[in-house]
């Protein structure tokens, strides 16, 4: 089997689970699950939320991808799992295997811009209900647009810029700003409620869990890096809320 092939094909399952923010000891696991089956028994694999690096014994050299964007995206990560487990089988060649990680790789996102915004406009409104257990349909339907709006700016504007953390702040500062006009000039009943509703989509439960996840399984690196950047972009959604309110 063609050690370069092997190497190529494990870097680019490593750098797909990252990019749609699978676990670190995830992603290490199965890239040395790939290069095993691959007949290469005595691998070494490290991944940071930046990079990707793999090494085989009997191979002249080590190789690394670097990881620029990332997110959220289970489709993928189960898509990979799928075709290491068919490679394991023997289902699939490492050719096929391959082609498929590409495809993988090229795919555009399983839901549409508008369908995101969708959901997190629904996601917004349901959660404001849940976490204040009041039944305020009224403050229900503003939760909703409020909500929808700031996830598209933020999703927006993260496409379109390099700086970190810049869409979520101008995502919350948008949603507590409609928020208190809404309040004040449209009839909504209660400022705290919609923005807790709302501000939901933007937050990194994900991350922030996954990054508990890697420190309990000693990823010590990676969990501390992906910790931080949660608290950063917490810290972008307050400061975001906290512009809105101190200029209104």
């Amino acid at each position: 089997m063609d050690k370069d092939q092997l190497m190529e094909v494990c870097l680019l399952a490593g750098r797909i689970l990252v990019e749609a923010g699978s676990e670190i000891y995830r992603v290490e696991d199965t890239m040395r699950h790939i290069a095993f089956c691959g007949h290469e028994m005595d691998n070494a694999a490290f991944t940071s939320l930046t990079g990707v690096l793999i090494s085989f014994k009997q191979a002249p050299y080590t190789r690394f991808t670097q990881v620029v964007r990332r997110g959220i995206d289970m489709n993928r990560i189960a898509q990979v799992n799928t075709l290491s487990r068919q490679f394991e089988a023997g289902d699939i060649s490492l050719d096929d295997f391959q082609i498929a990680l590409k495809a993988i790789q090229a795919s555009p996102p399983p839901f549409s811009l508008a369908m995101q915004t969708f959901g997190a406009g629904l996601e917004s409104a349901c959660l404001m209900i849940i976490f204040t257990q009041k039944y305020d349909w009224h403050d229900f339907l503003f939760a909703f647009v409020i909500g929808a709006i700031g996830y598209w700016v933020a999703i927006v504007l993260g496409q379109h810029t390099r700086l970190r953390f810049i869409g979520e702040l101008l995502g919350a500062f948008v949603i507590a700003m409609l928020t208190l006009l809404a309040v004040k000039y449209l009839g909504g009943q209660n400022v705290n409620n919609i923005i807790i509703g709302a501000i939901m989509p933007l937050v990194p439960g994900v991350p922030m869990t996954n990054a508990l996840r890697d420190l309990f399984e000693g990823n010590l690196l990676a969990g501390i890096e992906r910790g931080i950047e949660s608290s950063m972009v917490v810290g972008a959604i307050a400061v975001g809320v906290g512009i809105a309110f101190y200029l209104v």
